[in-house]
């Protein structure tokens, strides 16, 4: 029992700090929330009353028409403003990422870029994913499409259908994607749209961008493919190549072994030897040897007798 009162205790407390940490405020119009199967209408009747709703994951948020709300995420570090007829929902506030859906509508999202933990933010739509570390951009997604403008920073926003095909968005550039299409190469917006594209209500503040022609979802994923292939190549071509010139490093600075001098073979004198007159010399010094020790012996004998 007590294991599960501790479950129980620890399940709420999370819960709680999910909604802490995700707080939507209606401000003007109204709104539908929906988890599970419950559902209610808020509606923004006094200005001086706040409306607010503590989100936690799978609740799903609509906006009405001529409606706004704004989501504030860790007390403020990642701000989303809702626009009219916008779908939203929050798939999960983790440590290290925040992830939400807007299939339909437009929004604007604010990330702080000087927030005490640099975590990923992803939005995902019916066509692409966004993906940004510390920026401010206006996106709009609806049939079939999403288009998006970066107001600072810098944002990646990549196909659903392959997401290794994607684009960088730098601050004052426009891009939009298409089902079945890449997304454009992005496109530089002038200040006066910007203004416009961000205080509009609709998505379709958009259409005022010339986009360039987008590149097929096929084709895109296959340079995408080939392009990686080539890196990997390359990356292994410098490896084989460092190491091969390390080897001749190590050849080049290796001593050259010292050649070995010839052996020279002594050359022999010849003697001129005369084996007979050495024979002769050596009988002569045994006789002399014989007579002086008959000598001696005769002097002993004498000495004796007397």
């Amino acid at each position: 029992m007590r294991l599960l009162a501790g479950i129980l205790i620890w399940m709420c407390g999370a819960s709680l700090a999910l909604g802490q940490e995700a707080v939507l405020e209606l401000l003007q119009g109204r709104l539908k929330v929906q988890q599970g199967g419950q559902v209610r209408f808020l509606v923004k009747k006094d200005p001086a009353t706040p409306v607010r709703v503590n989100l936690a994951k799978g609740i799903r948020v609509q906006t009405g028409a001529n409606s706004q709300a704004v989501v504030n995420l860790r007390g403020g570090e990642e701000v989303v403003q809702l626009r009219s007829n916008s779908l939203f929902s929050l798939d999960g506030v983790e440590q290290q990422e925040t992830k939400i859906r807007m299939p339909v509508g437009k929004a604007q999202f604010k990330i702080d870029p000087n927030r005490a933990v640099k975590r990923r933010f992803q939005v995902r739509t019916t066509t692409a994913i966004v993906g940004v570390k510390g920026t401010e951009f206006v996106m709009g997604a609806g049939d079939g499409q999403t288009s998006m403008l970066t107001l600072s920073g810098t944002v990646e926003m990549a196909s659903v259908e392959a997401p290794k095909v994607q684009v960088e968005v730098n601050a004052g550039e426009a891009s939009k994607l298409e089902v079945g299409s890449a997304p454009t190469e992005p496109v530089a917006v002038p200040p006066e749209m910007q203004s416009t594209i961000a205080e509009s209500d609709s998505s379709d503040s958009f259409e005022e961008v010339s986009f360039p022609p987008a590149q097929s979802i096929e084709e895109a994923a296959a340079q995408a493919e080939e392009e990686e292939a080539a890196t990997e190549e390359g990356s292994t071509e410098e490896g084989s190549t460092e190491e091969e010139s390390s080897t001749e490093q190590e050849s080049a600075t290796e001593e050259p072994a010292p050649e070995e001098a010839p052996v020279e073979t002594p050359q022999t004198e010849e003697l001129d030897l005369n084996l007979d007159e050495i024979i002769e010399q050596v009988q002569d010094a045994v006789d002399s040897a014989n007579e002086t020790e008959r000598l001696i012996q005769l002097q002993i004998q004498r000495a004796d007798k007397l």
